[in-house]
């Protein structure tokens, strides 16, 4: 009788479990990519007519090969920033070597 009811509260968690991680792993945190713009002596700059921060990493790429069309004289960059609690726990590391 042990066995079976140990068996069970196996596959409930077994369950719980699986079906959190089928409903959320196509699920992404949304954060924002930006271009960032440096001329050719590596000095970043900014140009006020373009568009820089985007949701969609797709995006971001498309537009940067657009701007390197535009201007090809200046470096477009896709950067991306790591969540602040991420950064934190990062950075916290570091600071204890």
């Amino acid at each position: 009788m042990g066995r079976v009811i140990e068996t069970i509260i196996t596959m409930i968690f077994v369950g719980v479990f699986g079906s959190l991680w089928f409903f959320t792993r196509k699920y992404e945190v949304p954060q924002p990519y930006r271009i960032a713009v440096y001329d050719k002596l590596g000095f970043q700059v900014s140009i006020s007519e373009l568009r820089t921060v985007f949701n969609t990493h797709s995006a971001a790429v498309s537009f940067a090969k657009h701007y390197s069309q535009m201007f090809p004289s200046y470096e477009f960059v896709l950067e991306s920033r790591l969540p602040l609690t991420r950064r934190f726990a990062f950075t916290a590391f570091w600071a204890q070597r």
